[in-house]
């Protein structure tokens, strides 16, 4: 009874909009004249909306394919989906194209729309239908597979395979087809209408906009009707359902509809006909594509939504304060950013780099006077070429990176303390009472008589005998290039003969500890390195102000090599004195 009821309804819908224009209103030349002085799809204060397109019949006019099951040729008709007046039936009858036993109506609707009913207007009597069973199948792909919507037929397990049911009883069953006995089929003027509506029988069609299920289970872009005498189905099969049964009185239609809206996504209140001839909608909140299912350039900053009546989610341009007209979306962007902003900005102008080209490049400082947005917010950095160590500045303050002794945001006078210099590497040199007492209080050179015990030579991390070969200045360090002749000791520098890179900072070479002269042959007893910024797995021989380099003196060679000794075999003596000078 609720089928029928379903069905009545449906019927008399169809009856109230009878007229050429709520046919096809949405694919006619002329435009669409709103009721409403505003956009459907944005608020009056400008705010977008979701909103729908016009609901309409989208079979009108279009040829329909009819294809005998039994002998195979395909005809054309097209009084099926012509104007229909009740008063005045044009009615088509499947002897005439076939022989009269099972066939296929397959209407190709263009593109892809989300249909609400699928009716069928009969010139005969109802008694003379409900001997027959039908399959209602859709498509999704213009015809290249096909998946079945309903079946109707007075005995649906026999035909079909299914039982007879009209309400889905679970989530997933609710796109699944169904079938059901069309008997009583509604009447009209005395003839006999069979109406199906997609979401009849769907409990959860009241939350559709939310359902990304029932939306993909509306959806077609061709629509076809298999019918069959009505029989026994043995192999149950349920897309082409192998009509084949006895003659009986063919059926004659007047009038095939398919109600539905241009699938949109909630983005477009119209759909009109390219100059191609192609449905699109006339997509709104910054959104493209046939079906509005994509974003439009630029309109990348978040990920492509379908509308609903609670979130409108339109497409956002990216942020790229007008340095870029290009950009692309980055989920994990997205993602890192609470799900704000997944823009990527691509050829950032103006010298502005980042993910929003909100940063200057390398060589360029931000001129805090403009707005970000200015074509001139990004200034070149002033460095003075010789004060300055290359021409990077720091991007918001303008501050260049200055050479030892050298100062200002430019890089461009010395510091207090400091005299201009003639070398292009040390442009400003220290003052030599400065330096001196700077250093006094630092370390203490290296003295020219000095006295060791083995307890003292076992503390020391290496002691060792090398020639300085070359030295180069590496930032705020020096690096010697030395030959080891000959290692007395070697703690975790694991120190081993012949050329070694020795490091010193700068500050400690100025003051001589140690000091170190190229050409030179020293006794270099150094400590562990430790508190360095190396890269953990690298280990640098080490010299600093804690380190003692002597001027080597070849009678100390065979006591170091006692001392070397007795630490091999661990004896300690506090006791054990040598003078080595």
């Amino acid at each position: 009874m609720t089928f029928y009821f379903m069905n009545l309804f449906i019927l008399l819908f169809l009856l109230l909009i009878k007229s050429p224009y709520c046919y096809f209103p949405s694919l006619l030349s002329s435009p669409h004249l709103w009721t409403s002085p505003h956009d459907p799809c944005y608020h009056l204060d400008g705010r977008p909306r979701h909103c729908l397109s016009e609901f309409i019949n989208t079979a009108y006019g279009v040829p329909v394919t009819m294809e005998d099951l039994q002998q195979g040729p395909k005809t054309n008709i097209s009084t099926l989906t012509d104007l229909h007046n009740p008063h005045n039936l044009t009615c088509w009858t499947a002897a005439e194209g076939s022989g009269g036993g099972d066939w296929t109506l397959t209407v190709p609707l263009g593109r892809r729309f989300e249909i609400t009913y699928i009716s069928l207007q009969f010139c005969q009597q109802v008694e003379s239908v409900e001997s027959y069973s039908m399959s209602i199948l859709k498509s999704m792909d213009f015809g290249r597979s096909w998946r079945p919507l309903q079946f109707y037929s007075s005995d649906c397990m026999g035909t079909f395979g299914r039982p007879v049911q009209s309400i889905a009883q679970t989530k997933h069953q609710e796109t699944e087809p169904l079938c059901s006995d069309p008997r009583p089929l509604q009447k009209h003027r005395g003839n006999a209408a069979l109406a199906f509506s997609t979401l009849d029988g769907r409990p959860s069609s009241p939350d559709f906009d939310y359902s990304p299920g029932l939306q993909d289970w509306v959806t077609a872009t061709d629509i076809r009707i298999s019918h069959s005498k009505s029989r026994k189905n043995t192999s149950r099969n349920l897309v082409s359902s192998s009509l084949y049964a006895p003659l009986k009185p063919s059926l004659a239609l007047s009038d095939l509809q398919v109600g539905g809206r241009c699938k949109c996504n909630g983005h477009a209140s119209r759909c009109r006909r390219d100059n191609q001839g192609r449905a699109v909608c006339q997509c709104e909140h910054h959104t493209s594509g046939p079906d509005c299912d994509v974003c439009e350039q630029f309109f990348y900053d978040r990920p492509w939504q379908r509308a609903t009546p609670s979130q409108p989610h339109p497409c956002v341009p990216c942020e790229c304060n007008s340095h870029s007209t290009k950009c692309r979306f980055s989920m994990a962007v997205y993602q890192q950013s609470g799900r704000v902003s997944g823009g990527i900005c691509l050829k950032c102008r103006h010298h502005t780099m980042g993910h929003h080209c909100q940063f200057c490049q390398n060589g360029y400082t931000r001129d805090h006077s403009k707005p970000l947005s200015h074509r001139k917010a990004c200034q070149p950095c002033k460095c003075h070429p010789m004060g300055a160590v290359g021409h990077w500045c720091n991007q918001s303050t303008g501050q260049c990176l200055c050479r030892e002794g050298v100062t200002g945001q430019r890089c461009n006078r010395c510091a207090p303390g400091y005299k201009q210099g003639h070398s292009p590497l040390r442009p400003c040199i220290r003052k030599y009472h400065t330096l001196r007492e700077e250093c006094l209080s630092y370390c203490t050179p290296s003295q020219a008589r000095v006295k060791m015990n083995l307890e003292t030579y076992c503390l020391k991390d290496y002691v060792l005998k090398m020639q300085v070969k070359s030295k180069e200045r590496s930032g705020p360090w020096w690096q010697f290039s030395i030959l080891a002749q000959s290692v007395f000791r070697m703690g975790s520098s694991r120190v081993k003969r012949g050329i070694q890179a020795l490091w010193v900072p700068d500050r400690d070479l100025s003051c001589g500890c140690p000091a170190l002269q190229i050409g030179r042959t020293f006794l270099l007893i150094g400590g562990e390195e430790s508190g360095r910024s190396w890269v953990p797995e690298e280990r640098r021989l080490v010299a600093d102000r804690t380190t003692m380099a002597l001027q080597w003196r070849e009678h100390w060679s065979p006591k170091l090599r006692g001392f070397r000794g007795q630490d091999t075999r661990g004896k300690k003596s506090p006791y054990f004195i040598q003078d080595v000078t």
